[in-house]
């Protein structure tokens, strides 16, 4: 019996970007109106928009405080109310900063002054020219880039503390902020420091959740936890541990030089503007009923083919074209049709059936496209459509195009056990959960000529020119006997057994069963399949996908206890190899079918952080510090990749989270669907492992 994984509401992190080319050095919010200054002025965002406040001239900080908002601009500060801005006090030299707790006080470069009957009054003269303040419960701190000083004593005077004369440690200091305790939080070149007050420092040689990362920007929210701008994006210490969110979904730079928060709504602020993140309740379910709304708005192609969209300008999905033609529009189509079949079955929305039955029409289509029967074709497309005519001559690598004799559509060859391994999925689970009388023996003669194309091509998908396909061989001597099949031999195994299962299920024809026997008792594929994952550093990403379709596909349908425990160890062996990458999708297939540990914990919190963007911006990580490599791609000719992938909203975008351990890429001009979420989740789901 498997253990259910009962989901609750979660906080989903919401994005959005404001860009300003201001060069950032300071934020506040107040009244619902967030201030930015930098090099290029002051500015207030009033909904959704920029405002300039007074003239262009570089401002070094803003602040909002229990007295009002107050900015600098060289040797002035300002008062800042709702619609204007006003000289409120000069001085002799530049203010470095504003702030406080108790009371708002101006830091120059060689006094402090503190805020009082509305104006800034003499406080105490610097020992060194600082540009960092805070204070917090009565505690008074600045700092230059080589020391704090701590206004101290009952004739207050500073304390200097240099590394030289004391166990501050050699460090270049950026920024310094009181928590609620009254311990002073120092943000330096080195990474992010705690000072109790006293004579303790500790990093993150100490407290791992401390950044090592050179840290611009620190302040703390309502909650106590701690928001950081550091060169590799921000930073969130909460719940014990450190949330890196990244340039550039959760920044607009790398270097994040302002952080603020109110009210729960967190800001970034870099050289190219603001990125507002902010948090609202919903529920799994409500998250997948999301995806599918936005992937049915945005992407479906003609005849109804699903993949990305490319060439989006200036964010705006909207104005878009739809999903691009792909070498994949098959195996990616049906794996969405698979997630929309495992979410009628669950919910019985008609909705998500009058959904299913559209892309299933379009991958019969493709089973037809190509007019030599059981040979399906990777992509189709049409005269209006991108591209048309072109490759029809080169027969380049996703290029082996073909014109239709009517000379209505295009047809793509080449086509691989990736595309099969999608359609004996899809067509399966429709087949199953979703199809009427009609339906079903369209489907069963769309899958058998399949079937019958590779047995009576020895184990080969034959294409227009009578050639094999580069990809696509099942031939058990070849899968057997040629080491150039080596990493093949055991998914293609896997492969070929459950494509005879799913044809002797649709049409209880003996020819697949005959076969299906032969391949285990005289060919040993079940002990190929036991054994089908190879370890390969984890570069080979399709074939783990291949790997766990067919899984699925061959477990939900074969009884046999002796053959399913072959088909399991190959499962338990992939898992253990794969569990590393922490991918719901994996989880929760090892889960469904063994009823045993498959993190289920931990895949949920990846479907709760999975970011609700359909655009996918540029990830950059390699400039943290924190990380850890792992050697074993070496071994099979690649570079050294991360011990440990990064969460899912960190990273670059894979379709299914396959990529696991990129550290940066993606392009922000790409949208995708929802597929990546609702694959997994709707596969938690129908089998019972979450609810």
């Amino acid at each position: 019996m498997n253990k259910v994984y009962k989901t609750s509401a979660f906080l989903q992190k919401c994005t959005e970007k404001f860009p300003l080319e201001a060069n950032i050095k300071s934020l506040a919010s107040d009244s619902g109106v967030l201030y930015a200054a930098g090099d290029d002025g002051l500015f207030k965002l009033c909904g959704g928009e920029w405002f300039a406040c007074g003239e262009k001239a570089p401002f070094t900080c803003v602040f909002a405080g229990k007295e009002g908002v107050f900015a600098a601009s060289g040797n002035t500060v300002y008062a800042v109310g709702e619609n204007e801005i006003k000289e409120l006090q000069s001085f002799d030299c530049k203010v470095t900063a504003i702030g406080g707790d108790s009371k708002t006080y101006a830091l120059l470069e060689n006094a402090l002054y503190k805020f009082e009957d509305g104006k800034f009054v003499y406080e105490q003269e610097t020992e060194f020219n600082c540009f960092a303040f805070s204070e917090k419960k009565g505690r008074v701190c600045i700092a230059n880039n080589r020391s704090v000083q701590r206004l101290e004593g009952k004739r207050k005077s500073w304390r200097c503390i240099f590394p030289e004369h004391s166990t501050m440690p050699e460090i270049k200091v950026n920024a310094i902020a009181f928590d609620n305790i009254g311990y002073l939080w120092v943000g330096a070149d080195e990474g992010l420091y705690i000072y109790d007050y006293k004579s303790g420092w500790y990093s993150h040689k100490q407290i791992s959740a401390l950044p090592e990362e050179k840290v611009y920007s620190i302040t703390f929210t309502k909650d106590g936890d701690a928001f950081v701008g550091t060169d590799a994006g921000a930073v969130l210490i909460s719940m014990g541990g450190a949330k890196y969110l990244p340039a550039m979904r959760y920044a607009l730079d790398t270097d994040v030089t302002a952080v603020c928060e109110k009210d729960g709504v967190l800001y970034t602020g870099t050289k190219n503007g603001v990125v507002k993140i902010s948090f609202k309740e919903m529920t799994l379910e409500e998250k997948a009923e999301f995806f599918f709304e936005q992937t049915e708005k945005y992407f479906p192609r003609k005849e109804g083919f699903v993949t990305s969209i490319i060439n989006v300008v200036d964010g705006d999905v909207e104005k878009s074209a739809p999903s691009r033609i792909t070498d994949n529009d098959g195996l990616w189509t049906q794996t969405y049709l698979s997630a929309l079949c495992l979410c009628y079955a669950v919910t019985k929305n008609e909705k998500v059936l009058a959904a299913a039955r559209r892309y299933k029409d379009a991958m019969l289509l493709l089973t037809r496209a190509t007019g030599i029967k059981g040979f399906t074709a990777r992509a189709v497309r049409y005269p209006d459509e991108k591209d048309w005519g072109k490759g029809l001559e080169t027969q380049g690598i996703g290029e082996e195009w073909h014109r239709s004799p009517d000379g209505t559509y295009e047809w793509l060859g080449e086509t691989s056990s990736d595309e099969m391994t999608g359609h004996y999925m899809g067509f399966s689970l429709y087949y199953d959960l979703c199809a009427d009388e009609k339906e079903k023996e369209e489907i069963k003669e769309a899958v058998c000529a399949i079937t019958d194309h590779i047995l009576d091509n020895n184990g080969y998908l034959l294409d227009w020119d009578s050639k094999p396909t580069t990809w696509a061989c099942w031939n058990e001597h070849q899968l057997n006997n040629d080491s150039m099949w080596m990493w093949e031999k055991g998914v293609n195994s896997l492969e070929m057994l459950n494509f005879l299962k799913i044809s002797h299920h649709m049409s209880g024809d003996e020819r697949y069963l005959k076969k299906y026997t032969e391949l285990i008792e005289e060919h040993h594929f079940l002990i190929n399949a036991a054994y089908h994952k190879r370890a390969d550093g984890h570069m080979c990403h399709i074939d783990d996908n291949l790997a766990m379709s067919n899984t699925l596909s061959f477990l939900r349908l074969e009884k046999d206890p002796a053959i399913r425990s072959y088909i399991l160890m190959g499962l338990k062996h992939h898992f253990d190899y794969e569990r590393v990458e922490g991918n719901p999708y994996f989880n929760f297939v090892y889960g469904a079918f063994t009823s045993q540990p498959c993190d289920i914990d931990a895949s949920v919190k990846v479907l709760e952080d999975y970011p609700l963007d359909l655009l996918q911006p540029e990830m950059i990580n390699s400039k943290r510090r924190n990380l850890e490599y792992d050697d074993e791609p070496v071994r099979w000719g690649g570079q050294p990749r991360l011990a440990k992938p990064l969460a899912w909203d960190e990273r670059p975008y894979s379709n299914l989270g396959l990529q696991a351990f990129k550290l940066d890429g993606q392009d922000n001009t790409v949208a995708t669907t929802g597929l990546s979420f609702l694959f997994p989740y709707w596969i938690g789901r129908y089998f019972g492992v979450i609810e």
